[in-house]
């Protein structure tokens, strides 16, 4: 389908600059409360005033329980909010996602929240490192790279996990 190199290159830059612009045009979307979309940590810990009395919807980590208060971030500021008429019981460390009305003295009056449990973070992450590794060890061990035609092509005698984990400390390939 794309059988010149400068073709291919051309076509994974149009598509990077894409992703870029749909990333700058996501970040430049304003709260629009008639439309589902509520000031969050960036609007409230810029002015929270401004967002008095209007429904919010946002994240931070549980810092104190009683009276359950989270701090957001925005960049390198953060704010501390208290949390009123939450039915759950979160602990230190937790992260929750709040939605609710901003009330004065910076209080959340929480309609919703959901709580994930802080060792969540640590599973995920862990998880996903070894899922991308067993991936990449079949990709490496059932794909070559012809740098003369500049693609990646399917081995014609694809390798097991263990030649892979050889070739990768080897650092040679033959095949």
């Amino acid at each position: 389908m794309l059988e010149s190199d400068r073709i291919r290159a051309l076509a994974v830059i149009t598509l990077l600059l894409i992703l870029l612009l749909l990333f700058i045009w996501y970040g430049s979307i304003s709260p629009v409360p008639e439309k589902g979309r509520f000031a969050g940590n960036d609007e409230l810990v810029e002015d929270y005033e401004k967002y008095v009395y209007q429904e919010v919807e946002i994240g931070g980590e549980v810092i104190e329980t009683d009276p359950v208060t989270i701090e957001i971030e925005s960049g390198d500021r953060t704010l501390r909010l208290k949390l009123l008429d939450l039915q759950e019981e979160p602990d230190k460390g937790d992260r929750l996602t709040v939605f609710g009305t901003a009330e004065e003295n910076k209080t959340i009056h929480v309609q919703n929240a959901l709580i994930r449990p802080s060792w969540r973070y640590w599973y995920m992450y862990g998880i996903s490192f070894v899922g991308a590794g067993w991936i990449g060890l079949r990709l490496i061990g059932g794909w070559s790279f012809d740098k003369e035609k500049f693609a990646f092509e399917p081995r014609s005698d694809p390798l097991t996990v263990k030649e892979t984990l050889s070739l990768l400390i080897r650092g040679d390939d033959s095949g």
